[in-house]
């Protein structure tokens, strides 16, 4: 049955395109994906950049708040703070860091805007070099923050996680993820719809969730991709382009 797309076409779920890397990966509320640990995932003082298309087939329950789009859990080596982009029980895209060791305390940046069901949507999150996190749906910022400047320590020494969080183990996504996105030196200051898959920048720490095969496809693990651990994905021929 068409639906509308992030771009208001009519397109039709699912179904495949044909275009290379027009391919996403199936969550079913109980799969999910990890990489290894790595220093290469700290963030720190930098701006980053964490994008997506989400197709989600329902919100999360209440009994488990938040559908993981990508969760950096507790950092070992620099305090234990935590790092999460999810989909909260309203649909509502958000981006959390807790403040630990130096308060018990979160700090977040939630969409104005919830995402529809059974729909493709852009999503992402980016922390400029000002310090300011923006949220974007689509093409519009639907959500700014100006307190998750400083450092925000993640992925050292921690396994980051696709689908479901690396500490709240049962936060799973209902749905299907393409063209997953980590960059680290980089940021989104203008939102702009992608229509194309996203390749790999310079700055591309995480790649994944667009090819036939479950893979990463960034070169940040020394020149080439990193291995995943896969617990129960699906590849999916339904894409956003």
């Amino acid at each position: 049955m068409p639906i509308l797309s992030a771009f208001g076409a009519a397109r039709t779920i699912p179904g495949s395109s044909g275009v290379v890397n027009d391919y996403s990966y199936d969550f079913n509320g109980s799969s999910y994906l990890r990489y290894p640990s790595s220093s290469s995932f700290a963030i720190g003082t930098q701006e980053f950049s964490i994008e997506c298309f989400v197709y989600l087939n329902s919100y999360p329950s209440y009994l488990s708040p938040a559908a993981v789009i990508l969760d950096f859990g507790y950092a070992v080596t620099s305090g234990n703070q935590r790092v999460q982009f999810f989909i909260n029980s309203s649909g509502q895209p958000a981006f959390v860091r807790n403040n630990r060791p130096v308060s018990s305390s979160s700090t977040s940046v939630i969409s104005s805007e919830a995402l529809s069901l059974s729909t493709w949507t852009y999503i992402a999150v980016s922390r400029l070099s000002t310090g300011v996190v923006h949220i974007y749906v689509n093409n519009n910022v639907r959500g700014t923050a100006s307190n998750l400047s400083g450092t925000i320590s993640s992925g050292t020494g921690v396994i980051p996680s696709v689908g479901t969080g690396s500490v709240e183990t049962t936060r799973f996504l209902n749905g299907k993820i393409s063209n997953l996105r980590f960059n680290l030196g980089s940021s989104i200051s203008t939102a702009t719809v992608p229509t194309s898959p996203l390749t790999a920048q310079a700055t591309t720490k995480m790649l994944t969730c667009q090819s036939s095969t479950v893979k990463d496809n960034s070169v940040a693990n020394g020149g080439g991709p990193w291995t995943l651990t896969n617990s129960g994905v699906l590849v999916s021929s339904s894409g956003p382009f």
